[in-house]
């Protein structure tokens, strides 16, 4: 393994510190490390290729996950960057093959970033028969400006299923704009997407979760969780459309707002065939004042207390 600068080694220490997610300690699988635009480190098992490439502000990662693969530990990807102002592009290509089980642990580690470009661009097939789970955790430095942009593209085969679990676990969002596109277009596929995101002082979150079935049987969950409170500002659309016969889907957004932010949601379902079935549910509320009086008189801060229960909702 080449040797860690410090730099990236501060990377790895804020990705391992998360309870639950401190694979780094021990590192084992598959392995994808990228410190700006530098692929600082790979590493690959049985049943599992990565390709990555250097570009000029970023990286393109290829992954490819052979037919029949079923991993016991996550495939790790570590994106992260410690200056305060710059950008980082990462193009992905994933494609997992029929009956292969994986998941994906990505760290996006911005310690530091105050006026700084994070945006990516995914694109995932997942075969027939596939289980594939992708989880995102952030850091973002409490200063951070950050414009995170991820855009992904996801198609799933016949039987096969897609999690997508995005969260942000530590710092400011800054300006958070997710976008993702899929097509269920297997028979009995399935999709599920979970945000979580608490949003601070002038923060911006955009999500936008956009499912078609169209493969007979599909079902898709679509899960929002987002805590704004200060002057910030978030925006949902989550749609699902059933577009074959015994496709069902469900969206779920809940928002909760503190002191002047703004928030809106907006769940369109659609069946586009007869035997469709899509369901929507959308609450956006505040904070009871007696359950922050009640921390405070423990003797935490207005802050503190507020905290201390946006952690409970976001888990």
């Amino acid at each position: 393994m080449p040797k860690i600068s410090k730099e990236f080694q501060e990377i790895l220490t804020i990705a391992a510190s998360v309870p639950g997610y401190n694979y780094f300690n021990h590192r084992k699988g598959a392995y994808a490390l990228i410190g700006a635009n530098k692929v600082v480190d790979y590493h690959e098992v049985e049943g599992v290729h990565i390709e990555a490439y250097e570009t000029e502000d970023g990286v393109r990662a290829v992954i490819e996950v052979e037919e029949g693969t079923r991993l016991t530990d996550p495939v790790h990807l570590c994106f992260g960057d410690v200056r305060k102002e710059g950008r980082q592009i990462i193009d992905s290509h994933i494609t997992v093959g029929r009956g292969a089980h994986v998941e994906f642990l990505a760290h996006c580690v911005f310690p530091h970033a105050e006026k700084f470009l994070h945006a990516m661009k995914g694109v995932v097939e997942v075969g027939e028969g596939a289980d594939v789970t992708y989880k995102e955790l952030h850091f973002h430095g409490p200063k951070s400006q950050m414009e995170v942009r991820p855009v992904t593209e996801v198609k799933v085969e016949k039987g096969g299923r897609y999690a997508n679990d995005f969260s942000l676990v530590e710092g400011r969002v800054g300006s958070l704009d997710i976008k993702i596109d899929i097509d269920a277009v297997g028979e009995g596929s399935r999709v599920e997407l979970t945000s979580k995101v608490y949003g601070k002082d002038d923060d911006t979150v955009k999500i936008q979760d956009v499912v078609k079935l169209s493969g007979r049987n599909s079902s898709a969950l679509i899960k929002t969780r987002t805590v704004l409170k200060d002057r910030s500002v978030g925006s949902f659309l989550g749609m699902i459309d059933g577009a074959a016969p015994g496709a069902k889907g469900h969206v779920d957004c809940t928002e909760v707002v503190q002191g002047e932010a703004v928030a809106d949601a907006s769940p369109v379902v659609k069946a586009s065939h007869p035997e469709a079935e899509v369901t929507h549910e959308a609450a956006i509320g505040r904070i009871a004042d007696d359950k922050i009086a009640g921390l405070m008189a423990k003797g935490l801060s207005s802050d503190q207390a507020i905290d201390m229960i946006v952690s409970g909702l976001l888990k």
